[in-house]
């Protein structure tokens, strides 16, 4: 760009030449040699403004285009970032519709266990059978006591599926034991507490799935928790046979395969499985 800013100046210049020539000799062909610099410097000049012209144009016209293409990418990813923004929040929405669902059928299946217990209890005052009162009331003392167990485990997702799970569930029974205090919520990371709510929600349904008509019209599964300061249990204790434990116990490590989860199980009862969880300590103690 330089070179040609400088081609007009050098051309006029040169102009000087065939006029010192022209004033010394005063001749006709002097003055047409004069004449025809003076055009071909025009002409020059010309061309290099105008070749000068056609490049800033170029350059500009790229300029421009690598623009409008940066553009259009910006807007391309705009759009998808527009469209993955729509797609989350439409499937945050059918989640959040699902658990509200979940919820409320929860609640209404609670209300109507409360329903039935104080008609029962009602119905034994009335027969004035003190002893069946005091165990039906003693039942439900118990069970408030775990379901407040439950509730202190710290881990949301995890409590919201053990309270919602007899609602939800007609082909099996969830019995809960919980060691009085345990609470998970200063033990266990974020990804631990998912990765165990995941393996403890698929290990319940290969339960379901795997136990088949043996186990008869309503089985029950008990899951004992317990924790010391090495690692936390969730047992696994079918009450009645199991047909098939060694189906189980395959489905139960390939659960936990890259996980911090073990899963262990007695020789001489193989449909028990107990999951051992070793929290990883984020801190040390000074």
């Amino acid at each position: 760009m330089n070179h040609f800013s400088r081609v007009p100046a050098v051309l006029a210049g040169t102009i000087i030449i065939p006029l010192i020539v022209a004033y010394r000799f005063h001749s006709v062909a002097a003055y047409i040699v004069l004449a025809i610099w003076i055009g071909a410097a025009y002409w020059l000049g010309i061309r290099s403004i105008q070749s000068r012209i056609q490049e800033q144009y170029s350059h500009q016209t790229q300029e421009l285009q690598q623009q409008m293409t940066q553009m259009l990418e910006q807007n391309k990813q705009l759009k998808q970032q527009s469209l993955d923004h729509k797609q989350e929040y439409t499937r945050l929405q059918q989640q959040s519709e699902t658990i509200h669902a979940t919820a409320i059928e929860a609640f209404s299946h609670h209300r109507h266990d409360w329903m039935n217990d104080l008609q029962l209890l009602y119905g034994y005052i009335q027969l004035g059978n003190r002893d069946r009162l005091i165990e039906n009331i003693e039942r439900i003392k118990e069970q408030m006591m775990t379901d407040s167990r439950v509730s202190k485990l710290g881990i949301p997702p995890l409590i919201f599926y053990l309270q919602s799970f007899k609602a939800l569930n007609r082909d099996i029974q969830l019995e809960v034991e919980i060691e009085d205090g345990i609470t998970l919520a200063d033990r266990l990371g974020t990804e631990q507490s998912e990765e165990l709510t995941r393996v403890i929600q698929e290990t319940i349904s290969a339960y379901q799935t795997s136990g088949g008509s043996s186990w008869g019209e309503c089985p029950t599964l008990s899951i004992i928790i317990r924790n010391d300061d090495q690692e936390v249990q969730f047992i696994f204790e079918p009450e009645e046979v199991y047909p098939g434990p060694d189906q189980i116990w395959a489905a139960v490590n390939q659960l936990i395969e890259g996980t911090n989860i073990t899963a262990t199980r007695p020789e001489d009862d193989p449909a028990s499985i107990s999951l051992h969880i070793y929290p990883i300590q984020t801190g040390t103690s000074v």
